[in-house]
């Protein structure tokens, strides 16, 4: 079953009256819908409540970027894009879901109403989003696809708890999250299991330890 998060979890019993004032919006979206862009105003933040999404640009040779992945409960902030005048990032649903869109200046300004809401935002900017970043970059940092497919398998394992796991998205978003061609990481997957190294039918993947 897909994580879901409410807003009365998130932000208690604050909720009703956050949303009531327009400091907090819930929207629904479906599969490819931009929810957040790089041009829009830096005060905005999203939480995932159900869904997921990416942080992708187009680079100059015309070629899909995903810089971070979002599950239900973690936080996009605008004002947490790289910096890049000259490229637009955007945040792009995987999937259908529902967001929360928190105007961060006005919930600043709320004093003692906002305060639950602002410590999860909080939490997360420190210890979900920075574990994400370094997971990335430690993945990227691999200099062959293998290493990089095995260290990005690693850890969805770990993050299960099984040596059995599935692919939270695409074999063509896996390969650009780990910027390799996607031709060249298919090669290398019929390499892996036929080594022994992994177990795969479709999105379904099993390490062999």
């Amino acid at each position: 079953m897909d994580a879901y998060y409410s807003l009365e979890e998130l932000a208690g019993r604050e909720a009703a009256a956050l949303v009531r004032t327009g400091i907090v919006t819930v929207r629904s979206f479906e599969k490819r819908q931009v929810l957040l862009r790089s041009d829009e105003d830096e005060n905005i933040t999203g939480i995932l409540l159900s869904g997921g999404a990416f942080l992708e640009n187009i680079n100059m040779e015309d070629q899909r970027r995903i810089v971070d992945c979002y599950e239900a409960g973690d936080v996009f902030r605008r004002r947490c894009f790289p910096d890049a005048e000259s490229h637009l990032y955007y945040v792009i649903s995987r999937n259908r879901g529902q967001a929360a869109f928190v105007d961060e200046k006005r919930l600043r300004a709320a004093g003692q109403q906002g305060r639950r809401l602002r410590a999860y935002l909080s939490e997360d900017l420190q210890f979900r989003a920075r574990r994400r970043t370094l997971i990335h970059v430690e993945i990227l940092g691999q200099r062959s696809i293998r290493q990089k497919l095995l260290i990005c398998f690693e850890y969805l394992s770990r993050q299960r708890g099984d040596d059995s796991f599935t692919l939270p998205f695409s074999l063509t978003d896996c390969a650009d999250y780990l910027a390799v061609d996607r031709s060249a990481m298919m090669r290398e997957l019929k390499k892996m299991k036929e080594e022994g190294l992994v177990e795969m039918k479709a999105r379904k993947v099993r390490l062999c330890r």
